[in-house]
């Protein structure tokens, strides 16, 4: 039983793992997304 529930434990926490990191994927390109017309009138600005 105690293996089973240590084995589940680790099931669990590399499923954690999986999601937290897909969403911060997610959330960078979408900052990177959202942040680009900003990004690129000040570079626009800095060599110009």
């Amino acid at each position: 039983m105690k293996t089973q529930t240590t084995m589940m434990d680790t099931v669990k926490s590399s499923y954690l793992v999986l999601v937290l990191s897909i969403l911060g994927v997610f959330a960078f390109i979408s900052a990177v997304l959202i942040a680009w017309p900003a990004l690129s009138y000040l570079g626009a600005k800095m060599f110009n």
